[in-house]
């Protein structure tokens, strides 16, 4: 997540728009922050305000209160690494899935490990706090299982239990979401092997199993 800039003090030339959105932006900074330092249970708009360097007339003109700021962070922060794991994916190309999963896991991780501040709003923390953010990431989990499921069948593997994608994707995310809680975010990359090899091993022993 970007810094937490102010706008210059005094006249400037942004219109009313540009200045809501910054002041949006420096508030999602804010919350975030505040959540990464204090924990879910003792942040308040008070940390934002401050933080933000915002009015709390400024903070109720956008957001109903605490969680509902939250809620937004979270959400610009899954646009911004669903955008990152969907460019990998495209980058890879579309015929060879093993090496799809892994750049498109390396991509989520680099963009973790850059961004530790950010990437508290994806652990069980954030997920407690807000139902909205629980379903939000059942979602998710549940698009990156699907996104498994078919690109095995594109590659021709044999399937597996209805449920092994789901197991699959909740394991890595639990694995994830235990470093960033222990401060140990900037390891994520150094991961990429384990994890991928989690992800992909169940597909390589079945078509191996599968094989004549």
């Amino acid at each position: 997540m970007e810094p937490i800039r102010q706008l210059p003090s005094g006249r400037h030339s942004l219109s009313p728009r540009a200045v809501e959105s910054d002041q949006r932006r420096r508030m999602l900074a804010a919350v975030t922050t505040a959540l990464e330092k204090h924990g879910y249970a003792r942040t308040t708009v008070a940390h934002v305000l401050e933080g933000a360097g915002v009015s709390r007339r400024t903070f109720y003109q956008q957001f109903g209160d605490k969680d509902d700021c939250l809620l937004a962070a979270y959400e610009e922060a899954e646009r911004r690494v669903w955008t990152r794991a969907a460019t990998a994916a495209i980058d890879a190309g579309g015929e060879d899935w093993p090496r799809r999963v892994r750049d498109t896991l390396g991509a989520v991780l680099d963009f973790l490990a850059a961004e530790p501040v950010t990437a508290r709003l994806f652990t069980l923390e954030a997920r407690a706090a807000l139902p909205q953010i629980a379903a939000r990431q059942r979602h998710a989990f549940e698009c990156a299982a699907a996104a498994l499921r078919i690109g095995n069948r594109m590659g021709r593997s044999p399937d597996l239990p209805e449920s092994t994608e789901a197991t699959l994707v909740a394991n890595v995310a639990a694995l994830m979401g235990a470093y960033v809680l222990s401060g140990a975010t900037e390891l994520l990359p150094g991961l990429l092997p384990q994890l991928a090899d989690h992800l992909l091993l169940s597909y390589a022993e079945a078509e191996e199993a599968g094989a004549p």
